[in-house]
């Protein structure tokens, strides 16, 4: 039976009120209105499906076995209810969406009571709108999807592989320190980014805390990282066997697909994991701006604590490098990163303050402070 979800019916409706055009409210839930071509699950988003067919609302055997048996042990922070919209015109609708609505939110409540009460459960309404014909719509997704995280969150002081790397990004685990999330919070004015990351083992939690700081933008469809850079400093070679400029170890990957990044951090950490007190950051910069295109600002994770290895390469670098500084404290930055910040006209970042150079002809760069 043909259906179409569009909102605008519920103005008919007196138990459902369409609050603003992306807002709408059904027996006291507010549901975030969002119309996608074909709903799509975000990577790395601990999740539950509770399917249902077309225009139906029984919620399959499967899908209910699986939040039970889990539910005990989880929270549930989001769910989505999909829907397909079709037919696009509302001479063509046949099913009371109202009803169906209502079906559905009541089969959700059978399966778990809990749900309809928890204020802190952000509820989503998507509606699928690229089908052309039923038949299409009937191979759509429809039903609920609830988004969760466990009940007890393991605190990583560190992370020491791809296990870790998925724990944190399935909300399994959480990192102790927080030097990049409070950059990124501060720095929202960065766009269209080149994040040049140091790879190597000291440095993995802070590269993470940029990728799941990513993920979150990916899923708000705000996403401003449009390219990343890992660098681990000569793939092990012998300190003797790093030249500037001529280093290695350095590895180019799309920001779009999140799978695709763990796969290559895991297999540049394969590959070395540093060691030496110096890195080639300036090598692996200049790697992203001579053979990336489509970026502006770009931004520069490393290590407070190694100096860089390729100084001399600074002269090539024209553009402004913003340096996320770890483990740090401001009254200890290393001289390296300070010059780079000076000569390219960019600035650097810790865990509570930014810096930015007084003038760009200083030759002992001076540093104001935001605060």
């Amino acid at each position: 039976m043909k259906y179409l979800v569009s909102l605008i019916m519920i103005l008919c409706v007196l138990s459902t009120e369409i609050l603003a055009d992306d807002i709408v409210k059904f027996k006291d839930i507010f549901f975030q209105r969002i119309e996608v071509p074909n709903y799509q699950i975000e990577q790395f988003t601990p999740h539950v499906k509770l399917e249902m067919n077309y225009a139906r609302h029984e919620v399959k055997e499967e899908g209910e076995i699986a939040w039970v048996k889990r539910s005990p042990y989880v929270k549930a922070l989001e769910i989505d209810l999909v829907f397909t919209k079709y037919p696009a015109d509302t001479a063509n609708w046949r099913t009371n969406y109202h009803r169906l609505l209502n079906d559905r939110m009541e089969t959700l409540f059978q399966v778990d009571p809990s749900l309809k009460n928890d204020p802190n459960i952000k509820w989503n309404m998507y509606l699928q709108t690229s089908c052309a014909s039923e038949d299409q719509a009937k191979e759509y997704f429809h039903g609920f999807v609830i988004k969760y995280r466990p009940r007890k969150v393991r605190t990583l002081d560190k992370v020491t592989g791809t296990k870790d790397m998925r724990a944190v990004l399935n909300g399994y685990a959480r990192i102790k320190d927080s030097t990049v999330f409070k950059v990124m919070e501060r720095n929202q004015q960065w766009d269209n980014m080149l994040v040049v990351m140091d790879w190597t083992g000291s440095m993995y939690r802070y590269g993470l805390q940029m990728l799941l700081w990513h993920k979150e933008q990916l899923k708000e469809q705000s996403a401003s990282i449009n390219h990343l850079v890992l660098f681990n400093d000569g793939n092990s070679r012998k300190n003797w066997q790093k030249k500037p400029g001529k280093t290695g170890g350095i590895y180019k990957t799309p920001s779009h697909d999140l799978e695709y990044i763990i796969k290559t951090m895991s297999f540049v950490m394969k590959k070395g994991d540093g060691g030496d007190a110096e890195e080639n950051d300036l090598e692996a910069v200049l790697t992203g701006i001579n053979h990336l295109n489509d970026f502006r600002d770009i931004v520069l994770i490393a290590d407070n604590k190694s100096e860089v290895r390729d100084m001399e390469l600074l002269a090539k670098i024209n553009r402004p490098v913003h340096i996320i500084l770890c483990d740090t404290d401001e009254e200890a930055i290393h001289p390296h990163y300070k010059e780079i910040a000076e000569k390219t006209g960019g600035s650097i970042h810790t865990l509570r303050e930014d810096f930015y150079p007084e003038t760009a002809s200083s030759e002992t760069p001076v540093f104001r402070s935001n605060e």
